[in-house]
């Protein structure tokens, strides 16, 4: 490993990539051990990937798999070069027969009573099956599309089961269900890394008069929640029972509160479940979460409340956490809405906008195509893309540069406006509102554009359709499946879309289901109070549609 080090030290100040590799492939033939050549090759590999050298980082491993004397380490480097295929952007063919093998080589490790080996390769496949690569680029997700063939390789695990799997001894009652003072005077926020997206929420408890304190828990050393930690300390409590101790700089609050509120369902409320406290835990899980292994690590049995903000992320959950059953709500997430009595301007008779259009999941190319559409009938309709320009997924280079030829061969039919802190100014140019994501939980702009007087155009939400799609959570009318249907929709609104009936019943419903203020008490309800008022239901929730029968 010195010699390792040393010439990965040079490469690192040098960053150059060809010497890099010429470094390396002598290295493979210097002789070592097992374990040092593959923490020599993991080393190298980290320092190509830190330089953004995913694909080298990739060969590196499958040159090490490949010179690999036995097969644990192989099994080893074949994840290694999984996963940074993946974050180059790729899907590698294999990679379901290499997950299959690092699953195997845990089930082995567990067999063999060597829990840390386990909790090393269930950390691998787990990062493998939900890698964002999976399930937020181009593709469809997986875990979306066909749940039961995802889930299926993790499920015929005996080291993963175990490691999902309720803690041994009597059974406990649910945290949260003993008695506790009602309701809730002394309220612990817990997030990780993004305080800024509660503090509105904490302000508002301490105007009400209630105690609160909010904690970051990366501002706490001994909070380790990394995938590697998260897997172990779940191990270890599935196992023995064994809980997280509690970090000294919590104590006291811990022993000052009445609950505990996790923001996101996300590595704080893995490791908040996993906490030796008996405090009720109550939490707020949103799309990016469900579509990680968090709810699947999360000690459910140990969660009290669980707000979800849309009925098929609840059920997405449900499918693939096992032990998952706390007081489930689905309440959405209140929205700043922009003042019901600011008019339109002209130019919104021929506008359409998308808000948020940075990431391959919100498919701004779909929305490209209703604009062609509707330009065939009429060539003044123009296109508002709002919000940041700079591509928020990596390894998605292809879409974005065919997204990009297609935006200038518009010309000024497309505007791209960048980000603005006045998003209610940008939407009185326009007269339609689009949601053109292959999948998503709550699209806040689009509730935003329509509270502005801009009628709704939803894609059905491809990637959900097996959960209901977009009209499990809006209007059916709203609500198209091709951008066919979407440009016949706005022209039917036409000559003043904003003016239709349709955009007027649509803003209706808005001002009736997304009232902050309703959102907000509801809410409240779930967090502080066991004895809420009852959730908030606008339908009989969609059962899940078979895979054949989507279009």
């Amino acid at each position: 490993m010195r010699i390792a080090d040393l010439i990965a030290s040079a490469f690192k100040l040098r960053a150059v990539r060809g010497a890099g590799r010429l470094a390396w492939q002598g290295h493979t033939w210097i002789p070592a051990r097992a374990a040092d050549r593959v923490e020599a090759s993991r080393h190298f590999a980290q320092l190509y990937a830190d330089h953004g050298y995913h694909g080298d980082a990739a060969r590196i491993y499958g040159l090490a798999a490949a010179r690999a004397g036995d097969s644990a380490s192989r099994t080893q480097l074949e994840a290694g070069r999984v996963l940074a295929e993946l974050d180059a952007g790729l899907v590698p063919a294999d990679l379901p027969a290499v997950q299959r093998r690092v699953l195997g080589a845990a089930d082995a490790a567990l067999a063999g009573g060597d829990v840390d080996v386990t909790a090393r390769r269930l950390t691998s496949a787990l990062a493998i099956a939900f890698h964002p690569t999976r399930h937020l680029l181009t593709e469809p997700s997986p875990l979306l599309v066909d749940t039961e063939a995802f889930l299926r390789p993790l499920h015929d695990s005996v080291a993963l089961t175990t490691l999902t799997s309720d803690a041994p001894g009597p059974a406990t009652e649910r945290a949260g269900a003993r008695e506790r003072p009602e309701p809730t005077a002394r309220l612990l926020v817990l997030v990780a890394d993004q305080p800024s997206m509660v503090r509105p929420m904490v302000e508002r408890h301490r105007a009400a008069g209630r105690e609160v304190r909010l904690i970051d828990l990366g501002a706490i050393e001994e909070a380790d929640l990394t995938l590697a930690a998260l897997v172990a300390a779940r191990l270890d409590h599935s196992l023995t029972g064994a809980r997280i101790p509690v970090p000294a700089a919590l104590a006291d609050s811990l022993a000052w509160a009445d609950t505990i509120f996790v923001e996101w369902g996300h590595r704080a409320l893995v490791w908040a479940s996993l906490l030796d406290t008996r405090l009720p835990i109550v939490t707020r899980v949103r799309k990016y979460e469900a579509m990680t292994p968090m709810p699947l690590l999360t000690a459910w049995q140990h969660v009290g409340r669980s707000v979800f903000v849309a009925t098929p992320i609840r059920d997405l959950v449900a499918a693939t956490a096992p032990g998952f059953g706390s007081d489930v709500h689905v309440v959405p997430d209140a929205v700043d809405l922009p003042r019901w009595d600011r008019g339109k301007r002209a130019e919104a008779d021929r506008t359409i906008a998308l808000v948020g259009w940075n990431k391959v999941s919100k498919d701004p190319a779909w929305a490209l195509e209703v604009l062609r559409l509707l330009r065939e009938e009429d060539p003044t309709w123009r296109l508002l893309l709002v919000g940041e320009t700079v591509p928020a997924d990596s390894g998605a280079d292809p879409y974005y540069e065919a997204l990009t030829r297609r935006i200038l061969g518009f010309k000024d039919a497309v505007e791209v406006t960048g980000f603005t802190d006045d998003l209610a100014a940008t939407l009185t140019r326009v007269g339609v509102i689009l949601s053109s994501s292959r999948v998503e939980g709550q699209h806040d702009s689009l509730i935003q554009g329509v509270a502005s007087g801009a009628l709704p155009v939803v894609r059905d939400w491809p990637d959900l359709a097996a959960w209901g799609g977009a009209a499990a959570v809006y209007p059916a009318e709203w609500v198209v499946g091709t951008p066919q249907l979407a440009a016949e929709r706005i022209l039917t609104a036409a000559p003043t879309p904003a003016r239709s009936e349709a955009t007027r019943l649509a803003r209706e419903w808005v001002r009736r289901e997304y009232d902050p203020a309703a959102l907000t008490a509801t809410f409240d309800g779930v967090v502080l109070d066991g004895d809420r008022p009852a959730r908030r239901t606008r339908r009989r929730p969609h059962a899940r549609r078979a895979a054949t029968d989507r279009t």
